[in-house]
């Protein structure tokens, strides 16, 4: 094997990390957001929502645990309003070269959450004590801060921002436009759809094992999503310099940058592996929980590290294709491959066999993880490497 084919030099490196590290340092403090939320809010105790909620837990209170997820959501749902506008300002921003404000905003954000934390969680500087509903309403505002900081800048910038000038001038959208845009985007629309309902079945497979396991699960994928921002932020970074590359017709180039790329993203993963050993141990210390949850979201945790860097190419693959227009096929290797493999996996496990948590975590993680093999075969068997703009 050549391996350097898969190395690039300090140059394609600098270039990787200048595409790469603002979009991990946002979706690193988003996910701290999350962190902040779970910390603060496990420390008031194990109780997490309907379907999820099962006997056989050495604690928690179900019905406490019901009501106060209702009480979360409640709130939450006013965020998603924020949060979608200020994706499609950071996405855009992004794509067209600044990287950096968004991170900004990303900073204001956490540090908006952190401080409505602590005074409305337990009740500081003559706040009530709102417990879990202050988490969500800190978050919520949070989210508005976030998008304050994008509308404010952006359109008062608009040398930088030019795709902003009358931008709200009139509400119509050439129906030309529409129909291009629902042609490409309605499949990944609906591919994320049914790939985020796959995920959340799964989760409830895992639930029927009690809600210590819910509990547990919900510590190892607060860790999971905080250190997974390192190999996401390289699949995004993949489908923006290989697409770029692609659209100007430098297809050779654009499979070299893709290959290189996907190393390094396993590379890093690997590390990041590392690291998620280290703090399995130490982390599950922060929430007021049990011995026996602690115990069992460090051994998620381990497993979750062992499949990271399965996980880190099977990313990498996804954007690949997803960047040279192979929409059909990233639907397949996404979503489909969830409920036709994955689901059926867990749920015949979870609701007809008496297997433990342990092994039914390890099982259904594998085959998750799994799919890096059919991302392999995909990238060496489809030509996914085409140009996406005519000339001329």
């Amino acid at each position: 094997m050549n391996l350097r084919k898969y190395l690039g030099n300090r140059r394609f490196y600098r270039m990787v990390l200048a595409v790469a590290v603002p979009i991990m340092v946002q979706n690193g403090i988003t996910n701290f957001v999350s962190l902040l939320d779970n910390i603060m809010v496990g420390s008031l105790g194990t109780e997490l929502i309907g379907t999820f909620l099962h006997d056989g837990s050495t604690e928690g209170d179900l019905a406490l645990t019901l009501s106060e997820g209702l009480s979360y959501l409640n709130v939450m749902l006013i965020g998603l309003i924020p949060y979608v506008i200020s994706q499609v300002y950071a996405s855009t921003m992004r794509e067209t070269g600044d990287a950096v404000l968004p991170m900004i905003a990303s900073i204001v954000a956490v540090a908006t959450n952190f401080v409505l934390n602590v005074v409305l969680i337990f009740g500081y500087l003559g706040a009530p004590a709102m417990g879990v509903k202050g988490a969500a309403l800190a978050t919520v505002i949070s989210r508005f801060a976030e998008l304050a900081v994008l509308v404010v800048w952006g359109h008062t910038h608009t040398d930088k921002c030019s795709f902003l000038v009358g931008a709200y001038r009139s509400l119509r959208v050439p129906r030309l436009l529409t129909g291009r845009i629902m042609l490409k985007g309605l499949p990944l629309m609906v591919n994320e759809l049914f790939w985020s309902l796959s995920i959340t079945m799964r989760n409830q497979c895992y639930s029927t094992r009690g809600l210590d396991v819910v509990a547990a699960q919900n510590i190892n994928s607060t860790i999971e999503n905080l250190f997974n921002v390192v190999y996401l932020a390289l699949g995004t970074s993949i489908s923006i310099v290989v697409g770029n590359l692609l659209g100007a017709g430098k297809l050779d180039e654009a499979k070299d940058n893709a290959r290189r790329m996907a190393a390094f993203s396993v590379m890093s993963s690997v590390g990041i592996s590392l690291l998620l050993v280290s703090v399995a141990w130490a982390f599950p210390l922060l929430y007021n929980t049990g011995a026996d949850v602690r115990s069992l979201a460090t051994f998620m945790i381990l497993i979750t590290a062992l499949f990271t860097p399965f996980r880190a190419f099977a990313h990498a693959a996804y954007f690949t294709l997803r960047s040279g227009g192979k929409v059909m096929v990233t639907i397949l290797f996404d979503s489909v491959y969830m409920w036709s493999i994955v689901m059926p996996v867990a749920f015949l496990l979870a609701n007809f066999t008496s297997l433990n948590i342990l092994w039914l975590f390890i099982v259904c993680q594998g085959v998750e993880a799994a799919k890096f093999l059919l991302g392999a075969l995909l990238l060496k068997k489809s030509n996914w490497a085409k140009q996406l703009v005519a000339d001329g």
